[in-house]
């Protein structure tokens, strides 16, 4: 059964924080797909925090994503 990948490069989303890469990165999770949120490293985000985020790249297992509202 093939993966299909359901969202795109600049679709907006709302998810939790579930875990934090090895430099800090908050990491997002959305239909099995791990998202990296951007720059956002020691910004003062909590586990479980709801963040709006922008979807800036999209790869076959993972995408990259910037926060909307900037903080």
């Amino acid at each position: 059964m093939e993966n299909k990948i359901q969202i795109k490069i600049g679709d907006i989303l709302k998810l939790g924080v579930t875990k934090f890469g090895k430099d800090g990165d908050p990491i997002m999770v959305h239909n099995g797909l791990i998202i990296f949120l951007k720059d956002m490293e020691k910004r003062g985000i909590e586990l479980n925090t709801m963040v709006e985020i922008k979807i800036t790249k999209v790869c076959e297992k993972y995408a990259f994503a910037e926060r909307v509202d900037g903080k």
